[in-house]
Parts: C-alpha cells; sequence; structure tokens
C-alpha cells in the first residue's frame, strides 16, 4: 500500500503531465476499441445469418453467380431463372439431406402494387428449412397459401393484408433479424402463387413481365447429411455447365475479406498509436527517472530495495495507462455513435444489415482494451524502471543536487 500511495502521490505531483499521457492512451484504445466492436459485429451478423440460413451449398444459374451473393447480402432485388429439374437431381444425390427451390421475383410501380421494386422470394413449404422453421412472431393459426413472411426491416405488421400485381396476401408473420440481407428485406410468398404473380402481371400491359415461366426456379438450397462432404456433393453438382454451386463458407470468406481490408487501415493505425505509445511511456519515464534520480537514490539510502524502486517506477506507467484505457473505452463509445450516424446509416441505406455484439461481448472487449492499455505501460516502463532501480544511491543523490 505504501508504494502504491507513493506512486499516486507522484503522478499527482505533475497533474498536467499525466493527464495528457492518459489521453495519449485513451486514443489508441479508443480506436482499437471501436474497431473491435464493429469487426465483431459484423462477424456476428454473418455467422448468426448463416447459421439460421442453414443450407450449406446454394446452386444457381452459371451467369448469376455474383448476383445471387448481392441478393443473399444485401436483399437488394436480383432475378435469374432456370429449370426446377436441377433440385430434382440434386436431391438423388446421396448426402443432400434437404433440398428447397426458391423463386426471386420483384414488383412494379403502379396502382396493382403496394410499393414498387421490392424484393419478393417464392418458397416451396413442403422443402423449406430456411424460413418457416424460424418463425417467432406470427398469427395464432397454421400457415396458408396466400400468406406472405416479411423480413425484419419490412414496415408491415401482423395481420397487414399486401398486395402485388393485383393479388392479396396476409401478413402471416415477420422474421428475426439475421444479419443476411436477404432475409431481413425480402417478402417470402409460397411457390405457387409466385407462379401465379406471373400470371397476373399479363394483365397489365404497362407493366414489365416477370421473365419466368411454371417450373422455373432462382436458386437451389442444399443442406448436407451430418455423414456427407460438401466438397463432394458440390462437384458432383458441378459437373453440370449450366449452374453454378456457392458454398456458404465461401461468401462468409469473400465478405469478411472485404470487412477486414475496410476495416484494415483502423486496426494498423491503432497499432501504430499502440506502439507509439509504447515508445513514448519509454522516454518519458526514463526522462522522469533521470529528474528523480535524488528522490530514486533516497529512497535506496533509507533502506528501500531495488524491487521496491523498480515498482514503483513500474507502477506509476501501469496506473496511467490504466486510466487512459478506461477513457478509451468512454473514446471509442463516441467513435461508435459516430459510426452508427454515418457509416451505419449508409449500410443501412444499402440494406446490409449489422448486428451489434451483445453486450457480455462488449465488456469482453472493453476488458480486454483495458488490459492491453495495462500491457502498454507494463512494457514502456520496464527499461526505466530497471535503470532507476540500479542506480548507486550515493551517486544518485550527488547527481540530484
Amino acid at each position: 500500500m505504501g508504494i502504491l500511495w507513493l506512486a499516486i502521490e507522484n503522478l499527482k505531483r505533475r497533474l498536467s503531465r499525466s493527464f495528457t499521457l492518459a489521453v495519449a492512451v485513451a486514443v489508441a484504445a479508443g480506436g482499437v476499441f471501436a474497431a473491435s466492436v464493429v469487426l465483431w459485429g459484423i462477424d456476428r451478423s454473418l455467422s448468426q445469418g448463416l447459421n439460421k440460413f442453414g443450407a450449406d451449398l446454394l446452386i444457381v444459374p452459371h451467369n448469376a453467380l455474383v448476383s445471387m451473393r448481392t441478393a443473399l447480402l444485401t436483399g437488394e432485388p436480383s432475378t435469374f431463372y432456370m429449370s426446377d429439374s436441377i433440385a430434382e437431381e440434386v436431391a438423388s444425390i446421396g448426402g443432400a439431406a434437404k433440398v428447397s427451390s426458391q423463386l426471386f421475383l420483384t414488383t412494379a410501380n403502379g396502382a396493382h402494387c403496394i410499393v414498387g421494386n421490392a424484393f419478393l422470394v417464392g418458397i416451396d413449404p413442403k422443402t423449406d428449412f430456411t424460413v418457416l422453421p424460424w418463425l417467432t412472431r406470427k398469427l395464432e393459426r397454421e400457415y396458408e397459401v396466400g400468406d406472405a413472411i416479411v423480413g425484419a426491416n419490412s414496415n408491415y405488421s401482423l395481420g397487414d393484408v399486401i398486395y402485388f400485381y393485383g393479388q392479396y396476401f396476409v401478413v402471416y408473420a415477420k422474421l428475426d433479424r439475421t444479419g443476411i440481407g436477404l432475409y431481413d428485406n425480402a417478402v417470402f410468398i409460397t411457390l405457387e402463387r409466385a407462379y401465379g404473380l406471373a400470371e397476373a402481371a399479363k394483365k397489365y400491359q404497362d407493366t414489365p413481365q416477370l421473365g419466368f415461366k411454371r417450373g422455373d426456379v432462382s436458386a437451389v438450397l442444399v443442406q448436407i447429411g451430418n455423414t456427407a462432404k460438401a466438397n463432394l456433393v458440390r462437384f458432383a453438382v458441378a459437373k453440370n455447365p449450366d449452374v453454378k454451386v456457392i458454398t456458404a463458407g465461401n461468401v462468409v470468406t469473400s465478405v469478411r475479406q472485404n470487412v477486414v481490408a475496410l476495416f484494415a487501415g483502423t486496426l494498423a493505425l491503432a497499432s501504430v498509436l499502440v506502439l507509439g505509445n509504447i515508445l513514448m511511456i519509454s522516454a518519458i519515464f526514463s526522462s522522469i527517472v533521470n529528474e528523480r534520480r535524488k528522490e530514486l537514490g533516497l529512497l535506496r539510502a533509507v533502506g528501500a530495495r531495488k524491487s521496491s524502486v523498480f515498482s514503483l517506477v513500474w507502477l506509476e506507467a501501469v496506473i496511467l495507462t490504466t486510466l487512459g484505457g478506461m477513457l478509451g473505452i468512454i473514446f471509442g463509445a463516441m467513435l461508435l455513435r459516430v459510426f452508427t450516424r454515418t457509416i451505419g446509416f449508409h449500410l443501412e441505406l444499402l440494406n446490409i444489415p449489422f448486428l451489434w455484439p451483445a453486450l457480455g461481448d462488449i465488456g469482453l472487449i472493453a476488458a480486454g482494451v483495458i488490459g492491453m492499455a495495462m500491457l502498454v505501460g507494463s512494457i514502456g516502463a520496464t527499461y526505466p524502471a530497471l535503470t532507476g532501480s540500479r542506480m548507486d544511491p550515493y551517486d544518485s543523490i550527488r547527481a540530484g543536487e
């Protein structure tokens, strides 16, 4: 307790210098905290969304690879079609536990649609494993052919009546937020009603036709069995030259690479600041040790051990950087507030969902950042503390006169 009290008193003697050092550490700590929370949030969005998505493979027309990734991640309306016979082909392959088809279509601007350019997805209730199993907010009745399921970003509520191409649907359920753009922004209807919309659209001469016929689908979703290998199923499907196969893992990897590239600059800058703080603390505390040679010599002269002198200098640095780490959490929270109002808002406009990490995870990040700040002080002060502890008491007192 004596050394701790003495360390605090020494820091209070040069309050402006101590505060400046703490702020310098806070800037680096705040940058690391904010960047870590954002990266964790994006990773959580992808992981949670794809876990609910449940498909290991997505089969699309050979020229629709990029469009499918865009539709999946951002929920932007995308249309491309192929024969549903591919679903039967895939189902016959050993290792495919579940196979389900989806049909993508968009709405048109006009009085016959409640909203234009909306993304509609037709699903087969008999085989679907990516939408219906996750319904928690729904009407207290069984799902019917004329029902619609809306994503978490939809403005519609349960029981609302919506219409597309003059065909009416009841909002049966609303999905929880998944972090996958397709499922957060689209409106899901039965595959049968989707085919019916193509027929209904022909009634409106000023409306572009939907471009598909009965029996066409946009994507086939495949869930691999527990004992099967995804690559084997993928290679079997890829023999068909008319289709492309997307793995969920590749989608996540691609997005993570883009995200890492986006925030690499921030993390690199934070790393430079951390290294700079270590060097700064080392230099400043070397100067402090030299400035307090007489004081440290007197401590040794009255019986203080080398380890006590080392602990005193080292503890002062650790206290400063720990305080800086705590201030950094506050500064990082301010940066996250700015992120929410700028980049986060822009992501929402692009229909790219972002899920904040759980409070417990944010707490872990904060604790890690404070621990990092303590480590910075510990490393930076080690050399000055060793120098101070090795000073000869007599020479130190004379040099300080």
